[in-house]
């Protein structure tokens, strides 16, 4: 498992998307400077390297026609020049269907910088600091000959959040004393993340 950290751009971790897929999806990218992403790309490079191989020796026929695909990709501004990040996509399917035949639900753990989990009342906005844990699982597209990695989304972690549409009334009102909501009960969710007082500071 790899946990990346960076910010987060279009995050969709509490209620699966299905405006493309009707049986839901949870996904984030993260936005990583390219200097503070050489050693994870190095990793997911030689990943994709070890399936080419692999593909390579099982089908030998196939050399000349296979190609690879990054893990990530530039990120370009609107005129289309690299803005020195790279992203990185990840996504959890919100339905899987076992070999058996039974469908099972899933959903991606999102925890606070204190590893509690989080209810969904607060939005994650762009721009927030946060961590993903994702799967890495090279693959070898039959229709397309191209060889490249899958990023399974496992858990989220929220270093800083920026609020998504903090013009709300978090944004109104000043802080002052009295009721404070109850956190969501912790659950062992918040295990896929050390604790964030502690290497909040830290790389990936």
């Amino acid at each position: 498992m790899l946990i990346i950290k960076g910010n987060a751009k279009w995050a969709k971790v509490f209620e699966p998307d299905t405006r493309f897929d009707p049986e839901g999806s949870y996904s984030i990218q993260v936005l990583v400077p390219e200097v503070e992403a050489a050693e994870v790309c190095e990793q997911l490079d030689a990943m994709v390297q070890t399936k080419l191989a692999e593909v390579v020796k099982e089908q030998p026929k196939l050399k000349a026609v296979l190609s690879t695909r990054k893990a990530y990709e530039e990120e370009l501004d609107d005129d289309g020049n690299p803005t020195g990040n790279l992203i990185f996509k990840t996504k959890m399917k919100a339905r899987i269907k076992a070999r058996d035949g039974r469908v099972y639900e899933q959903k991606p753990a999102v925890v606070d910088a204190k590893r509690t989990p989080m209810s969904g009342n607060e939005l994650i906005g762009n721009g927030s600091v946060v961590k993903v844990a994702l799967e890495p699982a090279p693959y070898m597209m039959p229709s397309t000959k191209q060889v490249g990695i899958s990023m399974r989304l496992k858990a989220v972690q929220v270093i800083n959040l920026v609020e998504y549409g903090s013009s709300g009334a978090s944004s109104i009102f000043d802080e002052e004393e009295g009721y404070v909501a109850n956190a969501v009960a912790k659950d062992n969710a918040g295990d896929v993340f050390g604790d964030a007082t502690a290497d909040a500071e830290g790389d990936f």
